[in-house]
């Protein structure tokens, strides 16, 4: 059994890991720490826990993780990168902050308005889009878990990267979970229902993220990318806008593509957030207008799991040679 620990339990990422390796045949839950809550049993914070798992949150004590055979981090930047700096040799690391997605310490500085805490692990970590990177990720001890806006775009783009002009235009909608726990004004429950509005016009910190990482196809994408918050608990659900050298037959062009990946699905309709909620699914739908000769693609997936801690458990798996659908065999939310 592959012993796994769990650093920032008390945040949506946390507890979704939770949930996922309790379903994990081959995990044993070591640790759940946290800086907050220390010393309560995990079901007085999350009651859906009771009689299911006898833990109580421990302090983050590096060298109790360092007994683990891999660690997540589900913490906030800067927070992530001086522990994983800590454990990084004597143990794997999958962080889900954004402190090991960017390659460049300045590019970091400028997004993140502080310095790297650990840039000397950089060129170390993996940035862990598990089907782009798979090959990479199986042999990585440090794993850098992609934002959900970020998986939901790159992995629409990806396919036709290589024959794109121009500047990629990506459209992204959002549940409320996106934002994280913590309580923070424009999110209460007034502000948001009923309601719906674009946020991080001037520039949101994804946007590097996917330049960087689509860039290993095309040298010259650039991207405007526009956040919008939804009414809703979960789901992302991004329109991208590409401009193409020429037309092919995409729905052919994106099912090769991802023909062995499990996790994305190419449709042939636009896909909703209710097809993927729960789960660990990308559904894709590139449609061709031939009136602007614009490539239009719907991206869907569940910011919690694909955009989050499922796809943290889907590396996880490749990083131990497991099959990837291993503890992800959840269904939809339905209705």
């Amino acid at each position: 059994m592959i012993k796994v620990s769990v650093v920032g339990i008390t945040g949506f990422t946390g507890v979704e890991l939770i949930k996922i390796l309790l379903n994990h045949n081959g995990v044993e839950i070591a640790h759940l720490c946290s800086r907050s809550r220390v010393g309560e049993p995990l079901h007085k914070i999350y009651p859906q826990f009771k009689g299911v798992i006898d833990k109580a949150v421990e302090p983050i004590d590096e060298e109790l993780l360092k007994e683990s055979d891999i660690v997540f981090l589900a913490l906030p930047h800067t927070v992530s990168a001086k522990i994983a700096k800590a454990l990084f040799g004597k143990t794997k690391i999958i962080d889900l902050s954004a402190d090991f997605r960017l390659k460049e310490p300045k590019v970091y500085k400028e997004w993140y308005g502080v310095e790297h805490p650990a840039f000397e692990l950089l060129d170390r970590a993996v940035y862990g889009l598990s089907e782009l990177n798979r090959e990479k990720i199986s042999r990585a001890e440090l794993v850098a878990n992609p934002g959900c806006y970020a998986t939901s775009v790159i992995l629409a783009v990806a396919p036709v990267a290589r024959l794109l002009e121009g500047v990629v235009i990506a459209d992204s909608k959002s549940g409320v979970s996106g934002a994280g726990r913590g309580c923070k004004e424009g999110l209460e429950f007034c502000e948001v229902n009923e309601n719906f509005r674009a946020y991080s016009v001037s520039g949101h910190r994804h946007t590097p993220e996917m330049e960087q990482e689509l860039k290993n196809f095309n040298k010259n994408i650039t991207i405007t990318f526009i956040p919008h918050l939804l009414p809703v608990q979960r789901g992302i659900l991004s329109t991208v806008y590409l401009q193409v050298k020429k037309e092919v037959d995409f729905f052919k062009l994106y099912s090769e593509f991802f023909r062995n990946d499990y996790f994305v699905r190419v449709v042939e309709s636009p896909p909703s957030l209710s097809s993927v909620k729960g789960t660990n699914f990308c559904d894709i739908y590139p449609h061709y207008d031939r009136r602007t000769k614009r490539l239009i693609v719907v991206s869907v997936i569940d910011n919690m799991i694909k955009g989050a801690s499922g796809q943290a458990v889907q590396n996880m798996n490749i990083m131990f040679g497991l099959d990837e659908k291993e503890g992800l065999g959840g269904f939809v939310f339905y209705p």
